[in-house]
This record gives structure tokens, C-alpha cells and sequence, in this order.
């Protein structure tokens, strides 16, 4: 992955004036192509993912993992199509909020981004805490606040110098992502000829079995399998930075998808027909790892640990990148304090963002439980893709009135089947993630209350119709 780049910055600011010539706006430039975008989300998704989600996507779909991601990409691409159509007509940092705002209305924009800013507050934090976990397993004496320091400040220095440098660390770690996927791979190719688990390497057990199979389960394996997807959107909040066109973006996100499901498929079949006995795993949570070490010894087993653990260096870089220009976004539009919307003089990236979430996501990871994250994120993503899936429909099919049979398959269909996959999901959430969630969006709509005087005052969103 090459980046084009003019002077030394990865998000320079351009001031542009507006048609009436009167202010101007600052825009981060368009630095980045396609393939970058591709990667860029794989990395937020980070291609191990399904390692960790194996244990319980495996005991929860009664062996049916791969089935399980084959519906969850199904799910997702619809809303990725969504997310394509929406940077198509309005490619602009900030995203959900941005294409909410346009599409619907400000105040529901505000509370679709405040959602999502939840979300990729979290993620980073999440992936900090994991990385942090798995490394202190392989040097047990270390404290866990100190190695959280050691993956928190690298993401920040690197997201801070640019996108450039931050670029050139996604492609390594991905690449050292999918090494891992392949020494796995191959371990468990070997072990299955020397009569491990099914003993062949082509069995349709590690697709389906007709003795565990039910709906219900396969259905309660898509919900978790759809989670290693959280996070393609945040494609789309790079819109900006891309020099690509809207469709291209919204392409990019969808590539992403279907990659990543392509090696979570591989890695879970695997993983299937090598132990086919999933309900007996000494812990769902270590379960790939109780494979690992079936198929190819502790030193494996340390190996994909310890890839695992530096995995998060890249994916929490991109979640990292991805949350400060949502605020940068926001901040922007002075919705958000202004702040959130300053540059570095040098570097020209949002600077102050940067350093708000390496904070806060220090913090959070020292003080917050895995599973109460895990819970929070998944409610934020979803009230973000409900919100993307709606205007969908609002924008083409409503406003610009997209009314024959391709825009009602486009238009209608698509997202509204995103949308009843997202609410589907959503109901079914544990109880914990709809108070802690709810709870933000009561505190997003009293914020929305003060800086709107009462909701007297339009919020504007978009001071600029440029772009």
C-alpha cells in the first residue's frame, strides 16, 4: 500500500471558499486510493478476529461457524451498500452523523453520530485491553497498566505524524495478521492428514452437520458472527482523505467485508473439522488457542498469541484514526466543542482528537470489563447502521424520488433489509448493553438540548455546500 502524497502530510488542510466567497472551511486533503480504504478496514476488523469469537460462535451455532459468517457478511453487505450509497452522494469526515444530518435531519444526525462516536471510543479501547491481556500472558510479571502504555502510546505518535506512516504500520501488521492465518492453516492441514479431528482436509461437517443443525442456532452463531464486522464503516469516515470517488469508497467498504470474510471462513472451518467436538473446550474464550496448541504444539500456540497481541497495534491505529475524525468532523461543524476540530501546524492531522482518545481509551481499558465493552460497542454500531440504512430510503427514494424498479430494489429493499437485520439484532442485545447504551443517548439528547437552546435553534450541520 503506497500512498501519493504532496508536501509531507497525510491530512493536510486545504481552505477552500464558498460559493459566495465570504468564509472558508478547512477540508482534509484526498491522499488516499481505493486499496488503501480495502485495507484500512480489514485492519479495523483485523483478519484474527474470528480466533477470538471462535469458542462461543462455535457452542452457540452448534458447530456451524462457517454458516454463521456466511449470513453475518450477507447482513453486512447490505449495510455496507448503504454506507456506499450515502458517501456516493455526501463524502464528507464524520459519516454516520454527516449522512444522518443530510439526509434525515441535524438533531437525529447528532444522536446517529453520537452513537457511533461511542462506538469508536470503545473500539480502540477494547483492542488496547486485549492486546494488553494476551501479551501479559506471555510476560506474566508486567502490570497491566504499564503494558496498556505500551500499545496506547505508539497508535497515538503514529495517528499524530499522519496517515502516511500509519499506513505503512496497517500493511505490516495486516500482513503479519494473515501469516498467522497461514501458519495455522497449514499446522492444521497437517494435522488433519495424520488423522487429527475428521481426518481430511475436504469434509462438509465443517460446513454442516445435519445431527447439531437448527435455525435458532445458526441464527444466535450469525448475531455473534456478525461482530467481527464491526467496524468496515469506518471506511467511509476516511472519505475525505481518499482522492477516490464516493461509489469507489462505498465499494472499498464492501471489499473489505467480503475479504475478511473469506479468511474468518477459512480460519473457522479449519478450526471446525480439526475439533469438531465444540462442547469440550476448557473455555470458549481460549478455545482457538486449545486448537492451536492441538495442531501444532505450545510453541505454536505462543507464536499466534503473540501475533495476536501485536495485531492490536494496527487495529486499534485505524480505530483510533477513525474515531478522531469523527470528532474532527463534529467539531468542525462546532457541534461538537472546536476544539476537536484543531490541526497540528505540522503534520496537519486533527492533533487534539488524537490525544482525547488515547486518554480516554487508557483510562476506559484500565477501568472497564471486556464484556461490558463488548456489549456497549455492539449497541452503538447498530444504532449507527439503522440510522445509514434509513437514509437510504430518506434520501433516494423520498427526496431525489428514485421511484422506478431498480430504486426500489436499490432504494427500498436493500437498506430496509439492513435495517430489520440491525433492529433484529439489537432487540435480542443482553440487557446490560441496552441500559449503558440508552443511558449515552439520553446524555447525547440532553447535550443536544443545551447546544440547540431547547431545540429552538437548527443545528447547522453543514456550514459548507461545497462538498
Amino acid at each position: 500500500m503506497k500512498i501519493e502524497m504532496t508536501s509531507n502530510s497525510a491530512t493536510s488542510i486545504e481552505n477552500t471558499i464558498n460559493s459566495r466567497g465570504q468564509r472558508q472551511t478547512e477540508e482534509l486533503k484526498r491522499v488516499l486510493k481505493t486499496r488503501d480504504l480495502v485495507i484500512f478496514g480489514m485492519v479495523f476488523m483485523a483478519p484474527v478476529s474470528a480466533q477470538t469469537l471462535y469458542g462461543s460462535l462455535a457452542q452457540v451455532s452448534n458447530g456451524h461457524a462457517v454458516l454463521s459468517y456466511v449470513i453475518g457478511l450477507i447482513a453486512m453487505i447490505f449495510t455496507a451498500y448503504s454506507y456506499g450509497r450515502m458517501t456516493e452522494a455526501f463524502p464528507i469526515a464524520g459519516s454516520t452523523y454527516s449522512y444522518t444530518s443530510r439526509a434525515i435531519h441535524p438533531y437525529l444526525g447528532f444522536i446517529a453520530g453520537w452513537s457511533m462516536l461511542l462506538d469508536y471510543v470503545l473500539i480502540p479501547m477494547l483492542l488496547y485491553k486485549l492486546s494488553a491481556v494476551y501479551a501479559i500472558e506471555l510476560f506474566p510479571s508486567v502490570p497491566l497498566w504499564f503494558m496498556l502504555l505500551v500499545f496506547v502510546v505508539p497508535v497515538t505518535i503514529f495517528n499524530c505524524i499522519g496517515t502516511e506512516i500509519a499506513s505503512k504500520v496497517n500493511i505490516l501488521m495486516t500482513g503479519i495478521m494473515i501469516v498467522s492465518i497461514l501458519l495455522f492453516v497449514g499446522f492444521a492441514i497437517k494435522a488433519l492428514l495424520h488423522g487429527v479431528g475428521v481426518g481430511s482436509i475436504f469434509s462438509i461437517q465443517g460446513i454442516y452437520n445435519m445431527q447439531t443443525f437448527t435455525w435458532n442456532s445458526l441464527i444466535g452463531g450469525a448475531s455473534i458472527a456478525v461482530l467481527s464486522f464491526l467496524g468496515f464503516d469506518a471506511v467511509t469516515t476516511m472519505a475525505e482523505d481518499s482522492n477516490v470517488t464516493g461509489k469507489m469508497v462505498g465499494k472499498a467498504a464492501i471489499l473489505s467485508c467480503v475479504i475478511s470474510a473469506v479468511l474468518y471462513i477459512i480460519q473457522v472451518y479449519f478450526a471446525t473439522i480439526v475439533f469438531p467436538d465444540f462442547q469440550s473446550f476448557k473455555s470458549a474464550d481460549t478455545a482457538f488457542f486449545e486448537i492451536t496448541t492441538v495442531v501444532g504444539g505450545s510453541g505454536l500456540a505462543i507464536v499466534l498469541a503473540l501475533i495476536i497481541s501485536l495485531s492490536g497495534i494496527s487495529t486499534a491505529l485505524a480505530g483510533q484514526a477513525a474515531a478522531s475524525r469523527l470528532l474532527y468532523g463534529m467539531g468542525r461543524e462546532q457541534v461538537l466543542p472546536k476544539l476537536f476540530a484543531h490541526i497540528h501546524p505540522k503534520y496537519k492531522t486533527p492533533a487534539y482528537s488524537i490525544l482525547f482518545m488515547a486518554v480516554v481509551g487508557y483510562i476506559g481499558a484500565v477501568a472497564i470489563d471486556l464484556s461490558v465493552m463488548f456489549l456497549i460497542i455492539v449497541f452503538g454500531a447498530l444504532i449507527g447502521f439503522l440510522c445509514v440504512n434509513l437514509s437510504v430510503f430518506i434520501e433516494y427514494f423520498v427526496k431525489r424520488r428514485k421511484r422506478n424498479f431498480s430504486g426500489v430494489i436499490s432504494y427500498v429493499l436493500c437498506p430496509l433489509l439492513g435495517l430489520f437485520v440491525c433492529a433484529y439484532i439489537l432487540w435480542g442485545m443482553d440487557r446490560i448493553g441496552h441500559i449503558v447504551g440508552f443511558s449515552w443517548l439520553v446524555v447525547g439528547f440532553i447535550y443536544l438540548s443545551i447546544t440547540s437552546k431547547g431545540f429552538s435553534r437548527k443545528v447547522n450541520v453543514f456550514k459548507d455546500d461545497s462538498f
